[in-house]
């Protein structure tokens, strides 16, 4: 059953404004009767022109360097201004018209496969910044002194059911840009009665590389805004890179917890605690939960050159399929439901580190986080070094599911487990705030209050007079025998092994 505070949310957010306050990003201004290119041409067209081309007949890779390098500009100042509409583009994915690309996009569940589509939003937004950088001193059919790639994608947000069977319209643009970086808005639109009806949207950061050598960053054209909408635009692009940078600097990883988060890892604790045995190590699953621990699933993938970008790097888009196929059949098998999940939110993927050919890729899921029917998966890829036989962290995402019925309390035993269950946490919030679900900035607030989106059974008060000792039992404890007996501890030693079930 649900909890009345989450169903009397349910109910109130229907109305609420913030529920439809999604930002749009700007209309292709083409004549409608125009038809749209197929995304796979428009892609086509983009490599040839600013990738494919980039020996330009020199047979050397010294001399083709040196020709790149000689086209890159030396700033910004130097290149002239551009706008959102310059590097406004649309393209169609023929899902419902073509029966070959249908097949291609089509999942064994029904409806179409998401992984798929976001590995074709990354390639699309790349050809966004293609399309928005004008450099001087290059000519439109030579080879491009930018090298463009994907640096992060977050706020993936589904509104709508994806079909396989209704013709898909990617429309994109930059909506923020710095010095060498841009960030991109990617629509998703999908036929439905003659109508182009918007279905997700998405903001990827992609970085602007010296094509020369990959290593320096390289100068891109100044964004200016004219209208009203895109100074709207602008502002959210902007006060998103700054949001990045704040949950970056507020992260687990680098800060403690906040004093009620660390309270509300010490009530779950409690309240998992055998205090009849008086061992912390001694603990009791409540009903209809599961340990963290157990929520896990793994595989590994050989890279291969078919799985090579532009750049003969490993493609972050396949990455991020590979990494959303895990989340969802790691959610399935955890939740045990009947129906299969839904993807609603996707957030915080990051690409920290380039992965080679020949490289053994790593893929972890774990369900961090679940609240009614909603279960929050982190999904990581690590590469293995050979030489030190470690595991480097390449990229991270978090995705939100939901299920048609209550799913099972996911619970942490270990620290590192209570750190993904806070993060999971921060990053559901944020979902449900993208989603509409919340007012912008309640996210923050609701991060404070234990009652909200925390497991019910934590919020129950201990059998004090059984299970807890005050102070008043101390010279009591001290007086008697509060050994335990030999069958006890081994029972106890038996479950911190994992010997019983």
């Amino acid at each position: 059953m649900f909890s009345k505070v989450s169903r009397k949310l349910s109910t109130s957010i229907k109305h609420k404004p913030w529920n439809n306050s999604f930002r749009n990003l700007l209309t292709p201004s083409a004549d409608s009767n125009t038809p749209l290119k197929p995304f796979t041409v428009v892609l086509e067209e983009t490599q040839k022109q600013h990738i494919s081309k980039q020996n330009n007949g020199v047979k050397h890779k010294g001399q083709c360097r040196e020709f790149l390098s000689a086209l890159l500009p030396p700033s910004q100042e130097s290149l002239p201004p551009r706008t959102m509409e310059d590097s406004l583009i649309q393209a169609l994915i023929p899902i419902g018209s073509c029966l070959d690309v249908r097949l291609q996009y089509t999942s064994h569940i029904g409806g179409a496969r998401l992984g798929r589509l976001v590995q074709d939003m990354d390639n699309f937004a790349a050809v966004v910044v293609y399309k928005y950088i004008d450099n001087p001193l290059q000519g439109l059919e030579g080879p491009s002194a930018h090298a463009v790639v994907t640096a992060r994608m977050d706020h993936l947000h589904i509104r709508e059911d994806i079909k396989n069977d209704a013709d898909i319209k990617l429309v994109g643009h930059v909506t923020w840009v710095g010095s060498s970086s841009a960030e991109v808005g990617v629509g998703m639109e999908q036929m439905e009665e003659g109508v182009w009806k918007k279905v997700c949207e998405a903001k990827f950061v992609m970085v602007a590389r010296d094509a020369a050598t990959g290593t320096k960053s390289a100068p891109i054209n100044p964004l200016v805004v004219k209208s009203e909408d895109e100074k709207i635009l602008f502002k959210l692009g902007k006060k998103n890179i700054a949001s990045r940078a704040k949950a970056d600097q507020d992260s687990l990883f680098k800060e403690p917890p906040s004093t009620i988060e660390s309270n509300l890892i010490h009530t779950m604790f409690l309240s998992t605690v055998d205090h009849k045995v008086r061992s912390f190590a001694a603990r009791v699953k409540p009903e209809n939960s599961t340990w963290m621990t157990d929520s896990k699933l793994k595989s590994v993938m050989m890279c291969e050159p078919e799985h090579k970008n532009d750049y003969n790097k490993i493609f972050g888009g396949l990455i991020m399929e590979k990494c959303i196929d895990l989340a969802f059949t790691n959610t399935w098998v955890f939740t045990g439901a009947a129906q299969v999940p839904v993807c609603t939110h996707i957030d915080d993927v990051i690409f920290l580190k380039a992965v080679e050919i020949g490289d053994l890729l790593y893929f972890h899921s774990q369900v961090v986080f679940t609240h009614e029917n909603l279960v929050q998966a982190r999904v990581s890829a690590e590469v293995l070094d050979r030489e030190t036989k470690r595991l480097k962290l390449t990229n991270v995402l978090q995705v939100t599911f939901k299920l048609p019925s209550e799913v099972p309390h996911v619970i942490p035993q270990s620290y590192h487990e209570a750190m993904a269950y806070l993060t999971g946490r921060r990053h559901f919030l944020i979902s449900l705030e993208n989603e509409g679900l919340l007012a912008k900035g309640m996210a923050e607030k609701e991060m404070i209050e234990v009652t909200k989106y925390t497991p019910l059974w934590t919020l129950k008060e201990l059998d004090t007079e059984e299970h807890v000792f005050n102070k008043n039992n101390v010279q009591d404890m001290l007086e008697e025998d509060t050994f335990m007996e030999a069958e006890i501890t081994r029972d106890i030693r038996a479950r911190e092994s994992g010997l019983l079930s």
